[in-house]
């Protein structure tokens, strides 16, 4: 079944929709659910839910590419989840962007100024770059899966992803985000 009939299953308040969505794409949305809490059963009350947040999302929600917006709100789930679970804990990918976190909540507005920056920053980096990036801090996988995943070296992707978090740091603090 394509995106389009799933969204409109959605829409229609099917049942079939999440059937198929999680046939389309569970698995990709669990792996990221999983990367982030390393859990199992943590992780199936997180993709319940994200099918959940789907349900209600949809309508009013049409999303253009829906893996990328069921894979969003998985993650959104995770990590509420993982900061719910382990408020004093610490996993290796919270340690490594603990200076890009603010001690107090940022207003929405300069979390969507942020998120611009990181964007632009991230375009102005190669392909191999950006993928390594986005598979370590957005999908939440191991340094070794993410360099796997490029064809790097562990190590080698872990120093290119330190100096891009220390040029990123430097970006956004010119830009007047404290981190």
């Amino acid at each position: 079944m394509n995106d389009t009939d799933i969204i409109r299953l959605f829409w229609e308040r099917s049942e079939a929709a999440i059937t198929e969505l999680g046939n389309k794409y569970g698995r990709l949305a669990r792996s990221v659910a999983m990367n982030i809490l390393r859990d199992r059963q943590d992780t199936e009350e997180c993709m319940n839910d994200s099918y959940l947040g789907m349900w209600n999302s949809l309508p009013p929600e049409k999303p253009q590419l829906l893996p990328a917006f069921f894979t969003a709100v998985t993650r959104n789930n995770a990590l509420k989840l993982y900061r719910f679970k382990s408020a004093s804990k610490r996993n290796a990918i919270m340690e490594e962007l603990e200076d890009f976190v603010s001690t107090t909540p940022s207003p929405e507005e300069e979390i969507n100024y942020a998120a611009d920056i990181i964007s632009g920053f991230l375009s102005t980096r190669d392909r191999v770059s950006r993928v390594l990036f986005m598979r370590r801090y957005y999908l939440g996988e191991s340094v070794a899966d993410a360099a796997k995943a490029v064809g790097m070296t562990e190590n080698h992707a872990g120093v290119k992803l330190s100096r891009m978090r220390a040029k990123l740091k430097k970006l956004l603090e010119k830009e007047g985000i404290n981190v």
